[in-house]
């Protein structure tokens, strides 16, 4: 039986396994993830596009993942929707704030080698906080992966793949060490945007006793 990954509901344990295969959104893709953490970095298996013709081999390529950076997407939904998972962000809010200016001079632009290089980084998904620099309790963030970025008339559509929950407010209060901090009793969760951080999330939210998705 082929094992797809499901994210788990908010406040469940993800289970984890050493072979794991789950679902893309856009163009049926696969990714089917077998490594080993090794300098920050681990490798994956994309299987993706059309379904292939009887008798011929999947597409296969490898992409290696980069914990030494990650994206902050802070999306307008009330809720994430694990069956729908993409956004449209503003062009004027496209790693235009919150980055250092050489990743915003590397990225922003958004051609097609730096989108190959964005996929190559995890992400923190989120939505607005509920109040100033804190949210509820049972309000959930997602770790997971940006997956394909399409340029638009109307924006920047970001598609992504949810692998875990994590509680919003534990993100809020791990503000600085994920450089998220604001002004005014805000930060960057009280704001719809996507930014890119040179900062090891996976390694600061472990280190917090957060669990998040491992290979």
């Amino acid at each position: 039986m082929e094992n797809k990954l499901q994210p788990s509901q908010p406040g469940a344990l993800q289970a984890q396994t050493p072979n794991t295969t789950f679902n893309l959104p856009g163009n049926n893709n696969t990714l089917v993830a077998h490594t080993d953490a090794v300098n920050n970095t681990y490798s994956v298996m994309m299987v993706g596009g059309a379904p292939p013709m009887p008798g011929s081999p999947n597409a296969v390529h490898t992409i290696t993942l980069n914990t030494d950076f990650y994206h902050l997407l802070v999306v307008g939904d009330d809720e994430l929707n694990p069956q729908y998972c993409h956004c449209l962000v503003r062009k004027d809010r496209a790693i235009t704030e919150s980055t250092s200016k050489e990743l915003k001079a590397a990225y922003a632009a958004l051609p097609e080698d730096a989108i190959s290089v964005l996929k190559t980084y995890p992400a923190i998904i989120a939505t607005e906080n509920h109040t100033y620099g804190k949210t509820d309790e049972d309000h959930y963030a997602a770790y997971g992966l940006i997956v394909d970025v399409k340029i638009q008339d109307n924006g920047i559509k970001v598609y992504y793949q949810i692998l875990n929950w994590i509680p919003q407010q534990k993100i809020n209060e791990l503000r600085f060490e994920l450089g998220i901090e604001g002004c005014s009793g805000t930060n960057e969760l009280n704001r719809m945007h996507w930014a890119i951080k040179k900062i090891n999330a996976v390694e600061v939210l472990r280190e917090a006793g957060i669990q998040v998705f491992s290979l």
